[in-house]
């Protein structure tokens, strides 16, 4: 037996909010904590983007990439404390010129 060719309106609205249900815009808060979160630091770190739950982080130098690995896991409990879940799983850094 197939199934009816119509859905119902509830059924359309929980598949609505299923795919919305996104956090208000994760990147702008992301933002906006980072300089807070990093210190002195964010000179040396900028932020490139999340992919995957992966946070790419742009360093000035060798030293300010291992710096940033050091610091990584009490990086990312400050960061993800902004959010509802830990949207951030981990911290890669990559040369200023990439």
């Amino acid at each position: 037996m197939t199934p009816p060719p119509w859905a119902s309106p509830k059924d359309l609205l929980r598949g609505f909010h299923a795919r919305v249900k996104t956090q208000p815009d994760r990147l702008a808060i992301l933002d906006a904590v980072w300089e807070r979160e990093a210190g002195h630091f964010s000179r040396h770190w900028r932020l490139l983007g999340v992919r995957r739950g992966v946070l790419y982080v742009a360093c000035s130098s060798p030293a300010a990439a291992q710096e940033l690995q050091l610091r990584a896991p009490g990086l990312l409990r400050e960061l993800n404390k902004h959010f509802r879940s830990a949207w951030i799983k981990a911290v890669r850094p990559r040369p200023e010129g990439r």
